[in-house]
């Protein structure tokens, strides 16, 4: 009787090597996965992540600022503490806060920011910490100026 050999294999080869091919991609293919997935599973809680929310909420509300000025009407900005959202009062766009920083609303800041069309504004202070730290957005109330700096959330930072 004639034994076949496997196509392309020559005289001495065999197909061992092929099922170590598999198991490779397999487990490439596992760890591409895993760290597509692993970000979005884990949320951040890094200095850089905090810092990247007070600025997304930062442009939302010069965003509100401007359209008052570019439209001659008021403006409101909503914060809802409860849900963790910064809502604009002008477009779709709203800014979530993960639950792994802390939201504090400043007392001038009961629901929202309201920006005036002369060029002022409520004022007020939305502070995003971490337990070794915050960050502070505060509008001036003359201004309307927008500003990112640190917190005086009273834990050392």
């Amino acid at each position: 009787m004639v034994r076949r050999r496997p196509f392309g294999c020559g005289a001495g080869q065999s197909r061992a090597g092929f099922t170590l091919v598999e198991t490779t991609l397999a487990l490439a293919l596992l760890g591409l996965i895993t760290a597509l997935a692993l970000p979005r599973a884990l949320p951040n809680a890094s200095p850089t992540a905090l810092r990247i929310k007070a600025v997304e909420i930062a442009a939302l509300l010069r965003g509100d600022r401007n359209a008052a000025l570019r439209t001659g009407r008021i403006v409101t900005t909503t914060v809802d503490a409860g849900a963790r959202r910064v809502r604009s009062g002008v477009s779709d766009a709203t800014v979530v806060v993960p639950g792994v920083f802390a939201l504090q609303i400043a007392a001038g800041v009961p629901g929202g920011f309201r920006f005036f069309p002369n060029g002022t504004s409520s004022g007020g202070e939305l502070i995003l910490a971490r337990p070794d730290g915050g960050l502070s957005v505060r509008v001036n109330d003359l201004t309307a100026a927008v500003s990112v700096g640190r917190a005086n959330t009273g834990r050392g930072g």
